[in-house]
């Protein structure tokens, strides 16, 4: 049995349950109540409050890369990591890229801006009883905004994160190419990576109208990523 412990709307949930669905894997999921992910009978699956969690055969394995890895390991076709290894380092390169870059742009655009937010805080917060959602409201808003300011993005403009979104997806159009796939000829781990953070990033209307409107080939790579991986 299977099981991917989850936050729904995360970025890197959503990388892992695309990356079970191209293997054919049959897992269940189960929804973590942000409130309760540093506690309780939760502390046991991750000790560090952070999912996803995929458990499988007694195993728990912590952190979107390493469970990729894992399953890399224990179900190794479709793979999603290349044979070549200066393609396999750019495969590495991309995801971290994606995993430790983007997803700034995509908390910030998505959970800090309060149009986006609007619609988004609740969503993070759907698992929650009532009252607790209403009580966490302010303080994860509050929380959100701190984390984006920190880290830096959060400081400038939304004018300003918006031309740096679009030098990022005029990268990745001129990465692709005339290709399919950002590495190799078949999706992989990278494809996986920058597609789940974009993917969130069109959560915000500015990153939806970017795409769509000014990055065709990128809205057509991410259509083939989700046609390859979703159920």
């Amino acid at each position: 049995m299977t099981i991917l412990y989850q936050f729904e709307i995360s970025p890197f949930c959503d990388k892992v349950r695309r990356a079970l669905r191209y293997k054919g894997w049959d897992f269940s999921v189960e929804e973590i109540p942000l409130s309760q992910a540093a506690s309780g009978r939760w502390r046991s699956i991750s000790p560090t409050g952070k999912f996803p969690v995929l458990e499988h055969d007694g195993k728990r394995i912590v952190d979107s890369t390493d469970i990729l890895q894992y399953l890399e390991e224990i179900a190794p076709t479709p793979a999603l990591f290349p044979v070549d290894p200066a393609q396999r380092a750019q495969a590495h390169v991309l995801e971290d890229w994606a995993d430790e870059s983007l997803y700034f742009y995509e908390l910030t655009m998505r959970m800090t801006w309060p149009h986006n937010a609007l619609r988004w805080i609740p969503e993070l917060l759907a698992a929650e009883k009532p009252l607790t959602r209403r009580l966490l409201t302010p303080v994860l808003k509050r929380l959100l905004v701190k984390i984006a300011r920190n880290q830096g993005i959060g400081r400038k403009s939304p004018v300003q994160v918006e031309v740096e979104v679009g030098r990022h997806l005029q990268a990745l159009t001129d990465l692709l190419g005339a290709d399919d796939w950002l590495v190799g000829d078949h999706l992989s781990v990278a494809d996986l990576s920058v597609f789940a953070q974009l993917f969130c990033i069109r959560g915000a209307v500015e990153g939806e109208r970017l795409v769509t409107e000014h990055y065709p080939a990128v809205a057509a790579w991410m259509d083939r990523v989700d046609a390859a991986t979703r159920v």
